[in-house]
């Protein structure tokens, strides 16, 4: 994973100390590289203890090893030392498309990390158990759920997909005992989201929820937890972009899945979905 994105992804979460350790690091960028523990304390006023803290919070034995992995970034980056910052008003499309391809190479690799293997096998089970499965989202996550329901009624899934929230959960209560709700919400708090995720636990319906914060309200409240990445601490709408396309890299992992453990079954229904359509462009 890319040192410097990584900071920046977890920016918002750090401490005042830690934020002051990774303001220093985007301010002197490589200059860190020739510096001891000690220099860089003294130039920041605090102790190595405290960098050695911030290099184990994003996962580093130490700060030996956290400029190690800087020193990786910046020279995988020569060409452009400054594709780690934020969207300017001195864009080209070249640097804009390697800003772009480098942060989804990052969430990739994150995404992947973050997302339990186990958990998408219990999906997909849960998935394959209910003859229902109900997805929301709101503004982003709508994209999202409507995703879900394109992919998986191509393949013979009988997938509910209403942005009334009215119409939702009447349609939830009276399939109650057949439903399996599906709830996606990038941070896990958007209040519509989580007011349903309650209404459906009420009625014992079965919960699995894509979200970016494992701690969040709604992932609380899930049976199955598809964990995907939130996006950088960016004042454009970069990490909103990234955030939403992680959510969609993990309904493909859950989607190939659920294909892969039915694969006659979704290939059959999958060649029928293609033949009409066909038919109807002819």
């Amino acid at each position: 994973m890319d040192t410097l994105l990584v900071i920046r992804q977890n920016y918002s979460n750090f401490t005042p100390v830690e934020k002051k350790i990774a303001d220093y690091i985007f301010e002197v960028e490589e200059q860190i590289l020739g510096k001891s523990a000690q220099e860089v304390a003294k130039d920041l006023e605090t102790s190595t203890a405290a960098l050695v803290r911030f290099s184990r919070k994003l996962g580093y034995a130490g700060f030996s090893q956290l400029k190690q992995k800087l020193s990786a970034s910046y020279a995988f980056h020569a060409d452009d030392k400054k594709y780690y910052e934020e969207v300017s008003d001195a864009e080209t499309p070249r640097s804009l498309k390697n800003k772009l391809k480098v942060r989804i190479n990052h969430m990739v690799e994150t995404t992947n990390d973050a997302l339990a293997d186990e958990a998408v096998e219990k999906a997909v089970a849960m998935i394959k158990h209910k003859d229902l499965l109900f997805v929301f989202g709101i503004g982003a996550s709508a994209i999202v759920a409507q995703d879900i329901f394109q992919k998986f009624s191509r393949i013979g899934k009988k997938v509910i997909f209403l942005q009334d929230t009215h119409l939702f959960v009447s349609a939830l209560a009276v399939h109650q005992n057949d439903a399996l709700f599906m709830a996606v919400s990038m941070k896990g708090e958007t209040k519509e989201v989580i007011d349903i995720a309650k209404l459906a636990q009420e009625m014992t319906i079965p919960l699995i929820v894509i979200s970016g914060r494992e701690d969040s309200t709604l992932a609380k409240l899930a049976d199955c937890l598809l964990h995907s990445v939130s996006g950088e601490d960016y004042k454009m709408r970069t990490a909103a972009t990234m955030s939403l396309m992680a959510q969609l890299y993990v309904v493909d992992v859950l989607f190939y899945m659920y294909v892969s453990k039915h694969f006659a079954q979704s290939y059959q229904k999958l060649q029928q979905t293609k033949d009409v359509i066909k038919k109807l462009e002819q």
